[in-house]
């Protein structure tokens, strides 16, 4: 047997442990990340918010009918049960940021996880809702919208990261251990 297939798997043991590390190294600024990413979807929805409330112009925006801010966020589907989608994404996102900055001051609190993960998961499918509108039925896309879907679905994945890392670092009970 050649030496090379020997120290193969050792040197992809070793890549693993370091891969690993790596990962585990990534656990603690997580929630870091998402609360500045959902500090970042505040200030996308509150120029959303002023935007659609007539306090700034939306120029930049409306480059032609496909990418026409004015389209989407004046038009009917601006708001939601009476209220701007606009002022649902500060509200979301400034929760999720609360649940984030907790998560960051406790990180063993796995209610906070729980919390994050379904604030994310629910502003994650109001999101491919509000896409969904976009390209079925107005045909038209708001670049500071997609700036904000694209935010929501990262956030997304990284609380899948977070809630992945909690699972796999919490012992689990095997039928022959004792609880005590």
């Amino acid at each position: 047997m050649p030496l090379g297939h020997c120290i193969d798997p050792i040197q992809n043991m070793f890549t693993m442990q370091i891969e690993l590390h790596s990962a585990m190294d990534m656990k603690p600024k997580l929630p870091t990340i998402i609360f500045l990413l959902a500090l970042l979807g505040v200030a996308l929805s509150t120029y959303s918010l002023l935007h659609n409330q007539g306090f700034a112009s939306g120029k930049f925006c409306d480059i032609n009918t496909t990418f026409n801010c004015d389209i989407v966020n004046k038009g009917p589907y601006g708001w939601f049960l009476g209220v701007p989608v606009s002022l649902l994404g500060i509200v979301g996102y400034g929760a999720m940021a609360a649940g984030a900055f907790l998560k960051r001051r406790n990180p063993g609190d796995k209610s906070l996880s729980i919390f994050l993960a379904l604030s994310v998961g629910g502003g994650l499918v109001f999101s491919f809702y509000l896409s969904g509108i976009e390209a079925v039925v107005l045909h038209a896309w708001c670049l500071v919208c997609l700036t904000s879907q694209t935010t929501i679905l990262a956030m997304a994945v990284l609380t899948a990261v977070l809630l992945l890392h909690e699972r796999r670092s919490t012992p689990s009970l095997t039928p022959n251990a004792s609880p005590l």
